[in-house]
């Protein structure tokens, strides 16, 4: 059991940021989940939502309505504006906090109806908008078009970075990232219980909700240690733009440090991007580059203010990078970066 556990969890890893993003909407719009979700006034919620730390949406969500999906969707486009349109009056009525609050991270746990009263909504324009907050994140890729492409590979972008007093910060392109993971009550899910509000039927199909739900969790908490983590990791390169600060990091000890298997850290960063403080869009397996690149990256700098012995550019990566490595290793790449300095 635990390595069919296993063996699924990597196929959602890789799973593409679309199809996950339909996966999100299928679960959400479970019977089920908005029962529990959403509730009723006199029952407390059993599933809440928690953002991730120093996180947030990026751009303007009204401009991102205004996006159309891809020309391989059969919908017509003028209708659906139209909705949006409508929706998106609602919206600026309401007032971008509020819209925030309860619908976009919807960090606190409250029925639908109680959400329409405080946003002096009807219950079915509050239904609605929670709906297209999900339509649009299976629709759009949310890659940020200010981004530098990323030399004719696929990527998704997930997010743009900054560093904020030291710290990672994460403005997510897609909601689904924005809003962060599930929260499920187990003491008030007993309550549903013990209280007959939930019917045998509903009670049958439970524990495979819960699963899905906990699995989402893994896999999008698996995500973002490791984007964090490499974030981190990369932090002096990330202040100074200068491609000989990045930290020489291999897939082995970034997965030892966060207690995963190197594959799942290989898989993670595959295909996904990230916009960098300075706009430009950078691939995660980038941020990871190994010893070999990092000390030419640091040797070119140095052979650029002149000449210099094997030992001592080897005492100085030492010193003043933490490197250490043999005359020999020093000899090999400076007759490398010959052709480009001369």
């Amino acid at each position: 059991m635990e390595l069919m556990g296993r063996l699924r969890m990597v196929d959602w890893i890789k799973m593409p940021e679309m199809i996950f993003a339909r996966e999100i909407e299928k679960l959400e719009n479970d019977s089920l989940f908005r029962k529990l979700r959403f509730g009723a006034p006199e029952r407390p919620v059993a599933i809440g939502r928690s953002r991730w730390p120093r996180s947030s949406f990026y751009g303007d969500f009204d401009l991102l309505v205004q996006r159309t999906p891809s020309s391989g969707e059969r919908v017509q486009v003028e209708e659906l504006l139209e909705t949006r349109g409508k929706l998106m009056a609602v919206i600026r009525k309401m007032g971008r906090a509020a819209f925030e609050r309860y619908f976009l991270y919807g960090d606190e746990a409250l029925p639908l109806a109680a959400i329409a009263g405080r946003t002096g909504l009807t219950q079915d324009e509050a239904e609605r908008i929670h709906e297209l907050v999900l339509e649009i994140g299976v629709q759009s890729e949310f890659n940020d078009p200010s981004a530098s492409p990323t030399r004719g590979r696929a990527a998704t972008c997930l997010a743009s970075i900054s560093l904020e007093n030291g710290e990672p910060h994460f403005e997510f392109f897609a909601p689904h990232w924005a809003r962060g993971r599930y929260e499920i009550h187990y003491d008030t899910l007993e309550t549903w219980k013990d209280a007959s509000w939930l019917s045998h039927e509903e009670i049958r199909r439970l524990p495979m909700l819960l699963r899905r739900i906990e699995i989402i969790n893994l896999r999008q908490n698996t995500l973002f240690r490791i984007f964090d983590s490499l974030i981190r990791l990369q932090a002096p390169y990330l202040r100074s733009r200068r491609e000989e600060h990045k930290c020489p990091i291999s897939l082995r000890r970034l997965a030892q440090q966060l207690d995963l298997a190197p594959s799942t850290v290989c898989r993670a960063v595959a295909g996904r991007s990230v916009k960098l403080p300075w706009g430009q869009e950078a691939f995660m397996a980038d941020l990871l580059p190994g010893r070999h690149k990092v000390i030419r990256a640091i040797l070119s700098r140095y052979l650029d203010r002149g000449p210099a012995r094997d030992k001592e550019l080897a005492q100085r990566l030492s010193r003043e990078r933490g490197i250490f490595v043999s005359r020999r290793t020093v000899n090999a790449i400076r007759h490398e970066l010959a052709p480009q300095l001369h």
